[in-house]
């Protein structure tokens, strides 16, 4: 289906062209007032080719001042502007020739899914934030789903700080942190970096700063909500990450300053407990999202007691640890999520599990073969 809309993506030619130098007499000059997104050649010329020509026939057009847009889509104005071109000052050493453009030929939102997955596909991410910054002023809108598809995506390429980009720029590109749905997912990916670092190293480092920066950004109104008991910021999975990397990093550079930024982490998450949904799931895909949250929250409250045993939480944290660990081993028992399997703490609490479970079977027929002797 993907193939169907790339191919109708390219069968129509591109109209208008990019010149450096142009003909004077025949043209009219306007300067545009929308910041129009320039893109960066990648190796991937089937990517190159489609995003020129959204930026031709589509972010050019929609972001030229509104006398200029009318003259390119209004067919009344076709017969005139093919006669007396119109040029266009996109930056100080580009200009671009405009021609007459049909509404329904414009690159569709379908064609926009296919550009992003070709980014998928050849895992290159370099030109998300214009490109989505292209849509956003084309009023094509990214939906939540699909926004936490794409966190996904780019968090498997390693490039998660292209979202944080998009996030700190959110007015340009839609990307809202107030949603729990996003939030959760970018603070998983978060946890998934350091997981497949094994906790350990620059890539966790670097899951830390990301995460802090992330946190950051969601004191700001637009990915802020205002209930303090649905705002995802004041969620324990927030927290409870930013425990778990601050300790992972405490772990490795035993400094003071960091063994302190893990004491805020845990009284905060102690604040924040109540807010935090840590019940048996009804379903399979709440089991998987429940996961989601909390295994970063258990792992981060194993991990700082282990930086600070003596710390005021260390002890309630014991406690919520011993009752969390058999709800997400039966959280794991009924999802079939591999990437939620295979994390490393999802692995460490089926094995566990499963060492616990043997050792009652084994008792239980210890108990039943002693009863039949007597």
């Amino acid at each position: 289906m993907a193939q169907t809309a790339m191919s109708r993506l390219f069968r129509q030619n591109t109209t208008s062209s990019v010149r450096q130098c142009l003909r004077p007499a025949q043209a009219r000059r306007y300067a545009s007032n929308s910041a129009i997104p320039s893109f960066t050649s990648t190796s991937s010329p089937e990517l190159n080719d489609a995003l020129a020509r959204f930026r031709n026939e589509l972010f050019i057009p929609l972001g030229l001042p509104k006398r200029q847009r009318k003259s390119v889509l209004k067919p009344k104005y076709a017969q005139q502007l093919q006669h007396e071109p119109i040029t266009v000052q996109i930056s100080e050493t580009e200009e671009f020739t405009l021609t007459p453009k049909n509404r329904h030929e414009l690159p569709s939102k379908r064609e926009a899914i296919s550009v992003l997955n070709i980014m998928v596909a050849t895992k290159n991410f370099s030109n998300l934030f214009p490109f989505l910054s292209g849509l956003r002023m084309s009023n094509y809108i990214i939906n939540n789903d699909r926004w936490e598809y794409i966190i996904r995506k780019v968090s498997e390429a390693g490039k998660l700080s292209v979202i944080i980009e998009c996030a700190r720029q959110s007015k340009r590109t839609g990307l809202s942190l107030a949603d729990k749905g996003i939030a959760r997912r970018l603070f998983f990916e978060l946890h998934q970096t350091a997981s497949r670092a094994d906790f350990k190293g620059d890539e966790t480092a670097k899951a830390l700063k990301l995460a802090q920066e992330a946190a950051k950004l969601m004191e700001a109104p637009e990915h802020s909500v205002k209930e303090t008991q649905v705002d995802p910021k004041c969620q324990p999975f927030v927290i409870g990450t930013l425990l778990e990397l601050s300790a992972c990093c405490a772990l490795m550079s035993k400094d003071a300053a960091d063994v302190q930024t893990v004491r805020d982490y845990a009284q905060k998450l102690d604040a924040a407990w109540s807010r935090g949904d840590f019940k048996k799931a009804a379903t399979p895909l709440e089991a998987q999202l429940r996961l989601e949250e909390n295994l970063a929250v258990f792992n981060g409250m194993r991990l700082s007691r282990a930086v600070d045993k003596d710390g005021p939480e260390s002890q309630i944290f014991k406690t919520r640890i011993a009752e969390l660990k058999p709800v997400l081993a039966g959280h794991l028992k009924n999802i079939k999520n591999s990437q939620v399997l295979g994390d490393n703490i999802s692995m460490l609490l089926l094995a566990e599990a499963g060492r616990k479970e043997k050792a009652e079977k084994a008792e239980k027929a210890e108990k039943a073969e002693e009863a039949e002797k007597a």
